[in-house]
């Protein structure tokens, strides 16, 4: 603003007699426009719905009749019925059975043998008591497999806690290793 006023009377003094007797005018520069808060956008607005050509082929709605179709020709389209997208669930069924077939791994000497024990009955293997509780098949239907509910113990404390009391079953072999240091036991059959 100083730099305008002397130059303004810079011009006032250089310039002649009759100039001065008019009063200068300063033209200030208009202030620039108050910015405001940037206008929020308003919400999008669904599009028209627009009926199909004439002519164009649509699949009936699964559940409906031409009747119900017609009428809602003209209205807006239904969202199509969704279909889960999941595999269906194999029935989980298990018929009980009279005998285990147990195979037995002799781990000193290599050798395999198979025993053949009812349900509630026990057999000595080695210095191990097995005792069959529950032994269960699936139908002929469904993939063959075998379950066998035992528990094994040692001879020799019959009073004390088993070392395996559960479930084994015949297609997932690896997921209970049942036995001891000398023998180890897995499921053959159930008849």
């Amino acid at each position: 603003m100083r730099l305008h006023a002397a130059a303004g009377l810079a011009v006032l003094l250089a310039c002649p007699a009759w100039a001065q007797d008019q009063t200068p005018t300063v033209a200030v520069p208009p202030p620039p426009p108050i910015v405001s808060a940037p206008i929020a956008p308003s919400a999008p607005q669904a599009p028209a719905v627009e009926t199909p050509p004439p002519g164009l082929v649509q699949n009936p709605v699964p559940g409906t009749t031409p009747a119900d179709q017609s009428a809602t020709a003209n209205s807006a389209p239904a969202a199509a019925p969704t279909v889960p997208d999941i595999a269906p669930i194999p029935p989980n069924t298990w018929l009980p059975a009279n005998t285990a077939i147990i195979g037995v791994l002799d781990k000193v000497d290599g050798s395999t043998t198979q025993l053949t024990i009812p349900v509630g009955g026990q057999a000595a293997v080695g210095d191990l008591q097995v005792s069959i509780q529950a032994c269960v098949t699936r139908p002929p239907d469904q993939v063959p497999d075998a379950a066998i509910f035992l528990s094994v113990q040692p001879q020799s404390q019959s009073t004390a806690s088993p070392l395996f009391r559960g479930w084994m079953v015949r297609s997932t072999p690896g997921a209970t290793v049942v036995g001891d240091g000398g023998e180890t036991f897995r499921v053959i059959n159930c008849t």
